[in-house]
């Protein structure tokens, strides 16, 4: 295996900044990101629709073989200089599934998790952290020290 092709959604701001990220890290294996919207997916990978790539982050290797989920991001650490044993530790069977329960949410949550962490303006934030976090009270703020 000399490279992956990472196929993302580019509608999804979690996955975009999760590519960015990615495309940063020095590699051992070449990656290509390919979004999912796109006709070069289509074009390169005929039928892939099949394989439900909207679901799950989906990576195929230059030999045809095909990662989904937890298997997927495994791989892509893999690929990665600093993030090889990492990777090499979350597919031990310990670990896996573990793994795999997290890619699952995260999966399934991306969309939610977009709009929370990456689509808020400051002042939402601002508004939203005045609404739930009072400061604390002290002991004596409503009553006075008797002598």
């Amino acid at each position: 295996m000399n490279h992956l092709y990472v196929l993302f959604d580019a509608q999804c701001e979690l996955c975009v900044r999760c590519r960015n990220w990615l495309a940063k890290q020095p590699t051992f294996v070449p990656l290509s990101f390919i979004a999912l919207q796109s006709t070069k997916a289509e074009r390169r990978f005929p039928g892939i629709d099949a394989l439900k790539p909207s679901e799950q982050l989906l990576v195929i290797s230059n030999e045809g073989s095909v990662y989904r989920g937890a298997h997927a991001w495994i791989m892509c650490l893999w690929a990665l200089q600093n993030y090889r044993e990492y990777a090499q530790r979350l597919a031990h069977p310990i670990l896996l599934p573990f793994a795999r329960i997290v890619c699952e949410l995260l999966s399934r949550n991306r969309f939610f998790l977009s709009r929370a962490l990456f689509k808020q303006e400051a002042q939402s934030v601002a508004r939203l952290l005045a609404a739930h976090c009072r400061p604390p009270q002290t002991l004596c703020s409503n009553s006075r020290a008797s002598v």
